[in-house]
Protein backbone atom coordinates (compact mmCIF):
# COMPACT_ATOMS: atom_id res chain seq x y z
CA UNK A 1 0.00 0.00 0.00
CA UNK A 2 1.46 3.55 -1.14
CA UNK A 3 1.81 5.77 1.81
CA UNK A 4 -0.51 8.25 -0.21
CA UNK A 5 -2.90 5.52 0.64
CA UNK A 6 -2.22 5.14 4.27
CA UNK A 7 -2.16 8.97 5.24
CA UNK A 8 -5.59 9.02 3.31
CA UNK A 9 -6.65 6.03 5.07
CA UNK A 10 -5.90 7.78 8.72
CA UNK A 11 -7.23 11.09 8.15
CA UNK A 12 -10.31 9.37 6.61
CA UNK A 13 -10.49 7.81 10.61
CA UNK A 14 -9.51 11.07 12.36
CA UNK A 15 -12.43 13.17 10.43
CA UNK A 16 -15.19 9.91 11.37
CA UNK A 17 -13.95 10.03 15.19
CA UNK A 18 -13.46 13.87 15.82
CA UNK A 19 -17.09 14.42 15.33
CA UNK A 20 -18.21 11.63 17.25
CA UNK A 21 -15.54 12.57 20.37
CA UNK A 22 -17.13 16.51 20.11
CA UNK A 23 -20.48 15.55 19.67
CA UNK A 24 -19.85 14.05 23.31
CA UNK A 25 -19.47 16.67 25.46
CA UNK A 26 -22.02 19.20 26.64
CA UNK A 27 -21.98 21.47 29.76
CA UNK A 28 -24.23 22.58 32.43
CA UNK A 29 -25.96 26.06 32.14
CA UNK A 30 -26.25 26.22 35.17
CA UNK A 31 -25.44 24.66 38.81
CA UNK A 32 -26.97 21.65 38.72
CA UNK A 33 -27.84 18.39 40.91
CA UNK A 34 -26.67 14.75 40.06
CA UNK A 35 -28.95 12.61 40.69
CA UNK A 36 -28.58 8.62 41.57
CA UNK A 37 -31.71 7.94 39.08
CA UNK A 38 -33.89 10.19 36.33
CA UNK A 39 -36.09 11.62 39.16
CA UNK A 40 -36.56 14.66 41.02
CA UNK A 41 -37.14 11.96 44.34
CA UNK A 42 -34.14 10.57 43.64
CA UNK A 43 -30.96 10.92 46.32
CA UNK A 44 -28.70 13.52 44.85
CA UNK A 45 -25.29 12.53 44.31
CA UNK A 46 -23.12 15.55 43.52
CA UNK A 47 -23.23 18.96 41.81
CA UNK A 48 -22.09 20.46 38.55
CA UNK A 49 -21.09 23.60 38.93
CA UNK A 50 -22.15 26.43 36.10
CA UNK A 51 -20.55 25.54 32.66
CA UNK A 52 -18.77 22.12 33.98
CA UNK A 53 -17.94 20.20 30.76
CA UNK A 54 -19.59 16.77 30.86
CA UNK A 55 -19.74 13.91 28.45
CA UNK A 56 -23.32 11.89 28.24
CA UNK A 57 -23.56 8.19 28.12
CA UNK A 58 -27.34 8.02 27.88
CA UNK A 59 -30.31 10.03 27.97
CA UNK A 60 -34.16 9.46 28.50
CA UNK A 61 -36.81 9.92 25.93
CA UNK A 62 -37.22 13.40 24.22
CA UNK A 63 -33.48 14.34 26.37
CA UNK A 64 -35.72 14.62 29.44
CA UNK A 65 -33.01 13.34 31.65
CA UNK A 66 -29.33 12.57 30.78
CA UNK A 67 -26.69 10.48 32.58
CA UNK A 68 -23.75 12.98 32.76
CA UNK A 69 -19.75 12.30 33.51
CA UNK A 70 -17.79 15.22 34.53
CA UNK A 71 -14.74 15.72 32.31
CA UNK A 72 -12.17 16.97 34.91
CA UNK A 73 -13.90 13.62 37.72
CA UNK A 74 -16.18 13.96 40.15
CA UNK A 75 -19.23 11.93 40.44
CA UNK A 76 -21.18 10.77 37.47
CA UNK A 77 -25.64 11.36 37.74
CA UNK A 78 -28.65 11.78 36.32
CA UNK A 79 -29.54 15.55 35.45
CA UNK A 80 -32.53 17.43 33.78
CA UNK A 81 -31.34 17.57 29.90
CA UNK A 82 -32.72 20.88 29.46
CA UNK A 83 -30.23 22.77 32.02
CA UNK A 84 -27.29 20.27 29.77
CA UNK A 85 -26.13 23.27 26.72
CA UNK A 86 -24.80 20.65 23.85
CA UNK A 87 -28.00 19.05 21.85
CA UNK A 88 -25.46 17.25 19.70
CA UNK A 89 -24.23 15.66 22.86
CA UNK A 90 -27.87 14.94 23.66
CA UNK A 91 -29.26 13.79 20.05
CA UNK A 92 -25.92 11.17 20.02
CA UNK A 93 -27.14 9.28 22.84
CA UNK A 94 -30.85 9.83 23.14
CA UNK A 95 -33.23 6.66 21.66
CA UNK A 96 -34.30 7.42 18.16
CA UNK A 97 -38.36 7.30 17.67
CA UNK A 98 -40.06 7.10 14.62
CA UNK A 99 -42.63 9.25 13.79
CA UNK A 100 -44.34 6.39 11.80
CA UNK A 101 -44.79 2.63 12.42
CA UNK A 102 -41.34 1.09 10.43
CA UNK A 103 -43.34 -2.15 10.14
CA UNK A 104 -45.77 -0.46 8.66
CA UNK A 105 -44.84 2.57 7.04
CA UNK A 106 -47.84 2.87 4.42
CA UNK A 107 -50.58 4.38 6.16
CA UNK A 108 -54.23 2.20 5.24
CA UNK A 109 -57.27 4.60 4.89
CA UNK A 110 -59.88 4.70 7.61
CA UNK A 111 -63.39 3.10 6.63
Amino acid sequence: MSRFAVLAAALAMVAVTLPAQAASTARASAVLTLRSAPSGAAPAVGRLARNERVTLSQCTRHARWCLAHPVDGGPSGWVLGSYLIGSAAKNAVTPFEFSFNPLDPIPRPRH
